[in-house]
């Protein structure tokens, strides 16, 4: 019997010896791995934004305006170049999509609104190549780049509720215009970031929830702890942000989804020019005006 114990012993050392040597491997592999800069992208993720500051105004080139059909395939693939004034910021508003109901995960993303009718969401994604196939697992290997894509509600939010026909949530935020401003230039600057120096996308610490909380917390630092189960688990990060006063609403969490569920009537209104104000009407109808807000 010792002499198959020492065996044993002997086999399961040496497993024990190949998974470290696999485990150590596998981490200096990750830690030098490039960022790819080039690849057949996913039709969406193709083409990266980029911003131009000139004093109050800032050029997005590149935003988004694509249409697609019932199986969510381009039908058109459109990008505008569009001049904000940056004076002219009201309103900052955040989205979140579950990814399926009940599920802990929801894809969450920011959209800016301006007092001249304008609108743009900065949406924040790992590039996928046409044979990729996003899962938790492969987002925290170094799988895909970060990207922060500009694009027309008409695109963003739009695709998600007419044509994922997915829930959506569109709450407002507590934030004044100084600094609804801030936190898009911010942003923007982290888009220009990418664009020259990319870095990767990752599940836990660098997804679309993460990264919105690490430019929230640059505005109002220490608003939001640095990692928390609800910034993990991205579909309760609403509950997270309403907890720390970040959206201007005083409804418990279940009124508030109720109120801020824009999925019927985006699916009512359709594809129209003045899409991102009728699928806000219902919330505007009993909320007043923040421009005063502040942290």
């Amino acid at each position: 019997m010792s002499v198959k114990r020492t065996k044993f012993r002997e086999i399961f050392r040496s497993i024990g010896l190949l998974v470290l040597i696999f485990f150590v491997f596998f981490i200096i592999v990750q830690v030098f791995k490039k960022v790819p800069t080039e690849g057949d992208w996913k039709d969406t993720l193709k083409v990266l934004s980029t911003a131009e500051f000139k004093g109050n105004l800032v050029t997005v080139r590149n935003v988004r305006n694509f249409q697609y059909d019932e199986n969510e395939n381009p039908t058109v693939e459109d990008y505008y170049d569009k001049t904000y004034d940056l004076d002219k910021l009201s309103k900052v508003w955040y989205i979140t999509e579950p990814f399926n109901p009940g599920s802990p995960f929801a894809h969450t993303f920011l959209s800016f609104e301006f007092s001249d009718g304008s609108f743009l969401s900065i949406t924040i994604e790992g590039r996928l190549t046409k044979s990729q196939q996003y899962s938790m697992w492969s987002g925290t290997i170094r799988t895909f780049p970060l990207m922060y894509i500009a694009a027309d509600e008409r695109d963003a939010v739009y695709v998600r509720a007419n044509i994922q026909k997915a829930e959506v949530y569109l709450y407002p935020l507590r934030a004044n215009p100084k600094d609804g401003r801030l936190l898009l230039v911010d942003m923007l600057n982290r888009m220009n970031e990418l664009s020259v120096h990319p870095d990767w996308y990752n599940s836990i610490f660098a997804n679309c929830t993460s990264s919105i909380a690490s430019h929230v917390n640059k505005i109002w630092p220490g608003i939001l702890p640095w990692f928390d189960w609800q910034v993990l688990f991205t579909n309760y990060a609403d509950s997270l942000a309403l907890e720390k006063g970040l959206l201007d609403t005083d409804l418990p969490l279940d009124q508030a989804r109720q109120k801020f569920y824009i999925s019927d009537i985006s699916k009512k209104i359709g594809y129209v020019d003045n899409y991102s104000v009728l699928i806000r009407q219902p919330a505007r109808e009993v909320t007043p005006s923040i421009d005063g807000a502040s942290f």
